[in-house]
């Protein structure tokens, strides 16, 4: 019979890992030999951590387990992690982050540039700018005469320089009109000081006759008093 109150006895065991790189996803392999797939749990810790825990019967009341906790890396999504359990080997998938490039616009095509030949520019000038043989000699006849007959007015033109004696001419004219200039200011100033001279005289004068008028009137009054009073 069966003792079902005897106490399990643990051995530690610590399997084989490694990882492989896919070219989306991380692969860690565990080598679990002896283990069923019920026997084996798979779990992410909040601090991104992967969780291996099994244990399996070896014989009367002998267990063997293991417990093992894997840092996984940054570069994959711990949300989209699966397990696989196959030939005593335990599969773990860890997908890769995706990252989106930036995608680059194509560059706008350039326009290719039109040069002229030369022998359409050749018969453009030709098209609008062509004269015939006898208007081009009269008009080169008639600028050559222009320019003789400017060459004879410049000669025939008398020279602007102006000489030592023009100079003491004009200094002598000047100095009369400053002097006629003087003399009429002079002559203002005079009459205005005689003028004022006259007004000052008789406007004493009319003071003083005023002055004898009114004397006369107070005497005339005076007198009258005193023949009144006898």
């Amino acid at each position: 019979m069966a003792n079902f109150g005897t106490e399990r006895v643990y051995q530690e065991f610590e399997p084989a890992t490694r990882w492989t790189s896919e070219p989306d996803a991380e692969i860690l392999v565990a080598d679990l030999p002896g283990f069923k797939k019920e026997q084996v749990k798979v779990a992410v810790t909040s601090t991104r951590k992967l969780r291996l825990t099994g244990e399996r019967p070896t014989g009367g009341n002998k267990w063997i387990r293991f417990h093992q906790e894997i840092p996984v890396p940054l570069t994959v999504d711990i949300d989209s992690v699966s397990a696989m359990f196959k030939d005593y080997k335990l599969y773990i998938r860890h997908p890769r982050i995706k990252t989106e490039t930036p995608q680059t616009k194509p560059p706008a095509p350039v326009k290719p540039t039109v040069v002229a030949k030369p022998h359409d520019q050749h018969e453009a000038k030709q098209s609008h700018g062509s004269k015939p043989n006898d208007q081009l000699k009269h008009d080169a006849q008639q600028k050559a005469g222009e320019v003789k007959s400017g060459k004879e007015g410049l000669a025939s033109e008398p020279k602007g320089t102006l000489s030592s004696k023009d100079h003491d001419e004009k200094d002598k004219v000047g100095a009369k009109w400053f002097e006629k200039y003087k003399e009429s200011t002079g002559n203002m100033v005079k009459e205005a000081k005689s003028k004022r001279q006259l007004l000052c005289n008789v406007t004493a004068s009319i003071v003083l006759v005023l002055l004898i008028l009114l004397y006369a009137r107070n005497a005339v009054r005076s007198s009258l008093v005193w023949n009144s009073e006898e």
